[in-house]
């Protein structure tokens, strides 16, 4: 894919570049990186060049050149880029889905049935795939084109997105199954509120489910059990507030719901890496 070079070559170490089509970004670094923790929004992304390293609770993508993966949904992840150098540095490029349009595209499709899906799904950019996707960057090699022809690329690569091995996962998107509403209202509440306590009993009940059922459903939808999901969204607020020039490390574990500071401390290093400590130092 031609069109990403001139984004390439004005990499930093390690950057995200928006382009001129909508929601389209180039990613590369130059060298490895340690695993780093963010929100996987609904997404596409693939891989051009080297390897990046997904890994949300129990699910582990590795994407090397020429893979991509699909999310339908939010969810906490650590990633990192395992085969970059300065001669041949890491390039993936992500697209924000347009959650209103791909639910146009699959409401114009032959009605497929609903079936339980992780909200991450991996696959090979061959095929019609990879054929669409290269058709939407392409456009960054004629710019006067992206207004016209963006949004019917996009469409596409949606079309074949749903007829893939990833089209359940990206189904879920406009599912209105009853189980999957509960659960993604379940997970809602967590990241909405992960500094309260939790009752997964009552939690459970309020999805109409078992406790045995809700765990299991749960973590066939996100990767995470409950409360390690609720834990992952604990700690990236934590990040975003010692980011923002927090005052202290024991008042911000109180913030977002850690009764012992030192728990805080330990479950912090061990997800990031470093203490909050010294990550508020820096």
């Amino acid at each position: 894919m031609e069109g990403v070079a001139p984004f390439i070559a004005a990499r930093g170490e390690s950057a995200g570049l928006s382009t001129p089509i909508p929601r389209l970004t180039v990613w590369t670094s130059s060298n490895a990186t340690l695993p780093t923790t963010a929100v996987f929004e609904p997404m596409f992304y693939a891989v051009v060049q080297g390897t990046k390293v997904l890994i949300m609770g129990a699910n582990r993508f590795e994407l090397a050149a020429g893979t991509c993966a699909a999310s339908s949904y939010g969810l906490p992840y650590s990633y990192q880029f395992s085969d970059a150098t300065p001669d041949r540095p890491y390039v993936g490029i992500s697209l924000h889905l347009d959650t209103a349009l791909l639910t146009d595209v699959m409401l114009d499709m032959t009605k497929q049935d609903d079936r339980w899906a992780c909200t991450v799904a991996a696959g090979d950019l061959n095929g019609s795939v990879g054929e669409a996707f290269g058709r939407l960057v392409g456009l960054l090699n004629t710019p006067d084109d992206i207004g016209m022809l963006a949004t019917l690329y996009e469409t596409e690569l949606y079309f074949r997105l749903l007829q893939s091995t990833m089209g359940d996962t990206l189904r879920q998107i406009g599912q209105r199954s009853d189980r999957l509403r509960e659960i993604k209202a379940a997970a809602d509440w967590l990241g909405a509120n992960h500094s309260k306590s939790v009752i997964i009993p009552d939690l459970a009940t309020s999805a109409g489910m078992s406790v045995t059922s809700f765990h299991r459903h749960f973590k066939a939808f996100t990767g995470y059990s409950p409360l390690a999901f609720q834990r992952h969204m604990r700690l990236l607020e934590a990040r975003k507030l010692l980011a923002a020039g927090a005052v202290s490390v024991s008042r911000i574990a109180h913030e977002v719901g850690y009764l012992s500071s030192s728990q805080f401390s330990r479950e912090y290093k061990s997800l990031f890496g470093i203490s909050p400590v010294t990550d508020l130092s820096r």
